[in-house]
């Protein structure tokens, strides 16, 4: 039994020595492929700010991976670059054998490095790119989706718009990350969100609603006040705050009416946008629900009255019904 236990301690003693020295030749390995490529990277920058300033480079004497970096470095510096800096990175990576690597890549059985190619993809600024990556949206590892979403913001493409917010909805892709990839899409996504405001789901609704808020202009009231008298108080509050971003006096009518709707948070947002809004007449009913809402509308309440107008809000707070929602703000207003 001991010389059983002697060898078998023996032989993990052995393992112990061969897996670390294996794990030393692999740490050494992969700090010296780093700083080889980092030296690649320094020795290549010249050339990819040359190709960003449109200037005609030969590169056919680089090696395959020479050029894969080089696709790297001027990837980087596209994502700081818009106009006809970017047309050139495009024009650039149009039908290269590194465009077609990532392409190619987008089906690799390993999730990084789809996830690698999706991120680069973006970065290359080619449409072309954008069919075959509005198809990894539906991939099975959130890195690819999350890295697909990134680049098709980056790639301003119109035709995500839908496919976005639905992954955003059903949480496929972080809202963060689909919320700015539809925002870096611009005023171009508004024709799908407004086809996607009058869906049959609430939460596509609900979503469409907000990004228009962000995205509109005063064209948009007119839909985001009809919305306001949506089925779903999601979809109620996020128009009170789209309107309230567009601070359009068209939408003051209605979100006075929301402050009476029966659901506390579309209340909360319709009190929060008559502030940006600015609207003087509802200040009476803004003091109402400063005293007796329920805390976060009562606030809110409050709140936008010291933006509307201070003085009325410093009258009410003296009277002995103010409660503690109009003391604190007349208080922060005398801050």
């Amino acid at each position: 039994m001991l010389e059983a236990l002697g060898i078998a301690a023996l032989t993990l003693a052995v393992l112990s020595t061969i897996f670390l020295v294996a794990l030393v030749l692999r740490r050494t390995s992969v700090a010296r492929e780093e700083r080889r490529r980092l030296q690649a990277e320094r020795r290549l920058r010249s050339l990819a700010l040359d190709i960003v300033g449109g200037e005609e480079i030969d590169v056919s004497g680089l090696a395959t991976e020479e050029l894969a970096i080089l696709a790297e470095v001027i990837g980087r510096l596209s994502r700081n670059l818009s106009g006809d800096a970017r047309r050139r990175i495009s024009a650039y990576f149009a039908g290269t054998s590194a465009f077609a690597t990532e392409l190619r890549s987008l089906g690799d059985r390993r999730a990084w490095r789809r996830a690698t190619a999706a991120y680069r993809l973006g970065d290359m600024a080619c449409d072309d790119a954008v069919p075959r990556l509005i198809r990894s949206l539906n991939d099975r590892d959130a890195d690819v989706r999350s890295a697909t979403a990134r680049s098709l913001g980056r790639l301003q493409a119109h035709e995500a718009t839908e496919p976005l917010l639905l992954s955003l909805v059903v949480g496929v892709v972080p809202r963060a990350i689909a919320f700015r990839a539809i925002l870096d899409i611009g005023a171009t996504a508004l024709p799908g969100l407004h086809r996607l405001a009058r869906s049959s789901d609430a939460a596509v609704r609900a979503g469409a609603i907000e990004l228009i808020g962000w995205l509109g202009d005063a064209s948009d009231a007119e839909l985001l006040v009809g919305a306001m008298n949506d089925s779903a108080a999601e979809v109620r509050a996020r128009a009170a705050g789209a309107l309230g971003r567009l601070a359009e006096d068209e939408g003051a009518t209605a979100l006075t009416d929301a402050l009476d709707d029966r659901i506390y948070f579309v209340r909360l947002h319709a009190a929060r946008a008559l502030g940006q809004v600015g609207e003087r007449e509802a200040v009476p009913r803004l003091l109402q629900q400063a005293r007796e809402d329920r805390f976060e509308a009562a606030r809110a309440a409050a709140e936008a009255i010291s933006r509307i107008d201070p003085q009325a809000l410093l009258a009410a707070a003296e009277l002995p019904d103010a409660g503690p929602h109009l003391h604190e703000a007349a208080d922060l207003l005398k801050a």
